[in-house]
């Protein structure tokens, strides 16, 4: 949950230095905060929809939300999401017309969202700022590629290892 702190800087506009954006300068912070809103989504709310338009970054301050990959009839749960996070980044980054996966509210939840033309605007007016703000979220998903990377090698691993127990 977020800390009372936290929670009182979002009330009064300011972004908080928590998650992806701990290393964001005061100034960066305030130029990011005035580019994008802070939003209150109770359970159930659908922050973004597979395969559905969809051109916002979400930062989740308290809350949490759930990550959902739809393939034909199966749904795969892939990340729950915790304040300091994002999702939609990708979309700020590399614009695509639909969102890759579902986000779902799990909890009531505080966000601080920008739209991607706002963030575009936020770039070509401050591009230090703007070039933080990506270091920032490159950052982010070098340790989600890592983290998935270690996952995916670990479930091999344990294939093979199954595979040579099995009697024949």
């Amino acid at each position: 949950m977020i800390n009372p702190e936290t929670a009182a800087q979002a009330d009064s506009g300011a972004l908080p230095a928590i998650g992806v954006f701990a290393g964001l300068s005061g100034r960066v912070l305030g130029i990011l905060a005035e580019a994008g809103r802070f939003e209150t989504f109770e359970k159930g709310h659908y922050l973004a929809t597979q395969g559905e338009p969809h051109h916002t970054m979400s930062f989740l301050l308290s809350g949490s939300m759930d990550v959902y990959v739809r393939s034909r009839a199966d749904t795969l749960h892939v990340a729950e999401v915790k304040p300091g996070e994002t999702v939609g980044e990708m979309n700020i980054i590399d614009p695509r017309d639909q969102a890759s996966a579902d986000v779902v509210v799990a909890e009531t939840s505080t966000v601080f969202s920008v739209t991607e033309p706002a963030f575009l605007e936020l770039v070509d007016r401050d591009p230090m700022a703007g070039f933080a703000i990506i270091k920032a979220l490159g950052r982010e998903l070098c340790h989600r590629l890592r983290k998935g990377s270690e996952a995916m090698l670990r479930q091999a691993e344990e294939t093979r290892s199954n595979f040579r127990d099995m009697d024949y």
